[in-house]
């Protein structure tokens, strides 16, 4: 995780309690299960409000073989960090929909195995969309959201591989702690 990541995830987690929230999260997701997977989420929502704020952080690595040889050719790590809104269809009840935004840094890192050249890009861009959230009991949550940018581009080129990536989508599949 970034230093950067690090230090907004420090800031919202003491700006929660300065606003004397009713609700804060912190909680894991799917991509954890990736190859060098990262997935963390904090939010918190101020008492009788219908909007929680938040933070996410997620990374995951993948490669790339030779359809003929199986041989590994790249190694790609994509990132996406940045604060996210939500507002909630119905704060008070355990399970509600919400529609939410984020501004996520998406970063990318190619990186060839054969010549061992790098490629990097990265771009920031707004991310639209909605989920369903559940407490768990008193002190758990899950949730499921899906966030589109469709506008979002993000290209790396090495001499044995190239990536276009034009558009993109954050899937959020995750459980954790409410305090």
């Amino acid at each position: 995780m970034t230093r950067l990541s690090l230090v907004w995830l420090l800031a919202l987690s003491m700006g929660a309690t300065m606003l004397q929230a009713q609700e804060f999260r912190a909680g894991i997701g799917v991509f954890l299960l990736a190859d060098q997977g990262q997935d963390f989420q904090i939010s918190f929502r101020p008492a009788s409000s219908a909007w929680q704020f938040g933070y996410r952080h997620v990374q995951w690595r993948d490669h790339f073989n030779d359809p003929f040889t199986g041989r590994r050719l790249t190694e790609t790590t994509e990132t996406r960090s940045g604060p996210l809104v939500a507002y909630l269809l119905r704060p008070g009840s355990p399970g509600t929909w919400y529609l939410g935004g984020a501004v996520f840094r998406w970063s990318k890192r190619e990186a060839s195995l054969v010549t061992g050249e790098v490629s990097r890009a990265a771009t920031t861009a707004p991310f639209l969309g909605g989920g369903y959230t559940r407490t768990l009991g008193r002190h758990a949550y899950f949730n499921l959201g899906l966030y589109l940018s469709p506008g979002a581009k993000v290209s790396t080129k090495t001499s044995v591989s190239s990536e276009d990536d034009s558009g993109a989508f954050d899937i959020q599949i995750q459980i954790g702690a409410r305090f």
